[in-house]
């Protein structure tokens, strides 16, 4: 694999300088020919077949080079389901470490400006538990306040009065009672063929009572629609009301004053201004490439088996005729194979126990042929092993 690496990016090194490339241009192609140089001088040197200290010293700097530039070639790497990944950490992770940067920042300017001593550790932990409590109170609708707002809406759409309300009430109960003495209580249940039954008496009900024109399929949906646009904004908590909250608890708080709140919210404004043009330019790109090195990596057995070579040539000579093929056959055996003697179900778990099964094999066919070595061994056991004399076999 390495060499085959090496012969592919030897072009690069002979390639022509030309004279209309740009300096960013030229020194990308500089760092592209210097990887290249370290990998084919790696290639050249595992080849050898005699190796002396010189040129195993040789080997690891080489071997250096080539992973100190291993990022040129990421772009190359980086294949669309990758760039996928790396695009969907990079959307969740920015949002998050943008989120804990500022509450950083804001922590400190508190610090600065309204003092260490006034912004401890338990005020901030009682500020922030109050301010949770204010939201929840304020983005909660309870019981009554829907039951106004239910109310307020019959009367202005459906025309509905008091009165109305209660002789509505008294008629739907008695055309319940009329059904359950009729089918049961059982004969209404959800999975009942009297299960519409219900809505359809609340229906007749209503126009019974308010007027078939109060209560049109147009009202109807109007109702609703005035209902859920009551509801959010009910529990809608705006920027201007939790500005409101929070310097309100801060002042209870914290006692600080509006004029150190002004102060705050003025130097606070510039450090952000800065924080997030800094984020813009280096913070997002500095975020991107520390995933694209979590993500798109040469932590893989080839790469880090070329870590040991030095180390395994001193300990047991030259690597004459290795290969890197032993991860791949193994990946066909292991994962392949197990894959495919599953029912696509729950898979992994499948693969795993053939990969059980084929190990508890394996191991069972390797002892039966050291006690067959060793003459232990039965019939069967020598017909497997095709070790029976023509004496045996008759």
């Amino acid at each position: 694999m390495i060499r085959t690496l090496a012969v592919n990016c030897t072009p690069i090194l002979v390639c022509s300088k030309d004279d209309g490339k740009t300096a960013a241009e030229t020194a990308s192609d500089e760092m592209v020919m210097g990887a290249a140089r370290a990998l084919c001088e790696f290639s050249l040197l595992v080849s050898q077949q005699n190796h002396s200290d010189l040129s195993l010293n040789a080997l690891d700097i080489a071997l250096k080079q080539f992973y100190q530039k291993k990022g040129v070639f990421r772009e190359q790497k980086m294949l669309k389901s990758v760039k996928a990944k790396v695009d969907d950490l990079l959307a969740t992770e920015s949002h998050q470490l943008h989120e804990q940067m500022i509450h950083k920042i804001r922590a400190a300017m508190e610090a600065l400006v309204y003092g260490a001593e006034k912004v401890s550790s338990t005020k901030r932990r009682q500020f922030q538990v109050r301010l949770n409590r204010a939201r929840q109170a304020a983005t909660t609708w309870s019981d009554a306040n829907c039951q106004k707002a239910i109310e307020r809406l019959e009367r202005e759409i459906h025309q509905v009065t008091p009165a109305k309300h209660k002789l509505f009430d008294k008629l739907f109960q008695h055309h319940e009672w009329q059904l359950s003495q009729e089918v049961g209580t059982k004969g209404t249940g959800p999975r009942s063929k009297f299960a519409k039954q219900p809505a359809l008496m609340k229906t007749a009900a209503e126009d019974e009572v308010y007027g078939a024109a109060n209560m049109t399929a147009d009202k109807r949906l109007q109702f609703q629609i005035r209902l859920s646009d009551a509801e959010t904004d009910a529990t809608t908590w705006s920027l201007a009301d939790t500005e409101r909250v929070t310097n309100q608890m801060g002042r209870e708080i914290y006692g600080i004053t509006s004029n150190e709140q002004k102060r705050f919210k003025k130097e606070f404004s510039i450090r952000m201004i800065e924080f997030e043009a800094w984020w813009e330019t280096i913070g997002i790109q500095a975020l991107r490439k520390t995933i694209e090195q979590r993500v798109i990596h040469l932590g893989y057995p080839k790469m880090h088996l070329l870590s040991h070579i030095s180390e395994s040539i001193r300990r047991m000579g030259s690597g004459d005729n290795f290969t890197t093929d032993i991860s791949e056959w193994l990946h066909i055996a292991n994962v392949k194979e197990g894959y495919r003697s599953s029912n696509k179900v729950n898979y992994i778990r499948q693969m795993l126990k053939h990969n059980d099964r084929c190990t508890g094999l394996d191991h069972m066919e390797e002892t039966l042929s050291y006690l067959a070595l060793e003459g232990w061994y039965d019939v069967d056991s020598g017909k497997v092993f095709n070790i029976l004399s023509a004496t045996d076999k008759w």
